[in-house]
């Protein structure tokens, strides 16, 4: 097999060999299944996948998942385990943002796909991301705050916000701090009319 493997020239094709080669393996076996027990059984199909969970394509896949109220992030190194995410999360539970440094990332989802030069430029686009959002709802909340005897009964803020002009003041020193030396995602998910 090492002799095969170095034939092929690019990653892409050895990462498919190779994946294609131990799921032969295993399909070439021809195993009796009902010599084993169902825990023998389950702690194969464990190995067999975790093996495709953790496979490396050379690639980063930043999972951003929103459901039902929550938003939690998940990593991944190969793009099979990525649309196994997508297919759990449909939009009907939930939506999945991804980001990626596969350019040609081939990813079924509901939410979007953004190609990023790497992870690090990812972090560094939305710290500023979040901190700007931030400057802008606290910003919005003291000002109804402020005005709040000018604004309807219904729409009225009940509590004054955490934050004070003090800490918005910060926080726009902190912006002004932050080098802008990232480049911002890009969008790369196919549409409708790419297939036609």
């Amino acid at each position: 097999m090492l002799v095969i493997l170095t034939s092929i020239k690019s990653k892409k094709s050895k990462e498919l060999f190779c994946s294609s080669f131990f799921y032969a393996y295993i399909c070439a076996m021809e195993m009796d299944f009902t010599k084993y027990s169902v825990e023998e059984l389950r702690e194969l199909q464990n190995k067999i996948g975790y093996y495709l969970q953790t496979r490396n394509d050379d690639f980063v896949y930043i999972c951003e998942i929103r459901s039902y109220g929550k938003n939690w992030v998940n990593k991944y190194t190969n793009e099979l385990a990525v649309n196994d995410l997508c297919a759990d999360y449909d939009g009907y539970d939930g939506i999945v943002d991804v980001y990626t440094t596969n350019p040609g990332a081939d990813i079924n989802n509901y939410g979007e796909v953004n190609y990023i030069k790497s992870e690090e430029q990812y972090r560094k686009w939305k710290d500023s991301e979040k901190l700007i959002s931030s400057i802008k709802s606290a910003e919005e909340r003291l000002s109804k705050w402020k005005d709040r005897d000018n604004i309807p009964f219904h729409s009225r803020p009940t509590f004054a916000p955490m934050w004070t002009e003090q800490d918005i003041l910060g926080w726009r020193n902190e912006l002004e701090t932050i080098e802008w030396d990232y480049e911002e995602p890009v969008s790369i998910k196919k549409s409708e009319d790419d297939y036609e």
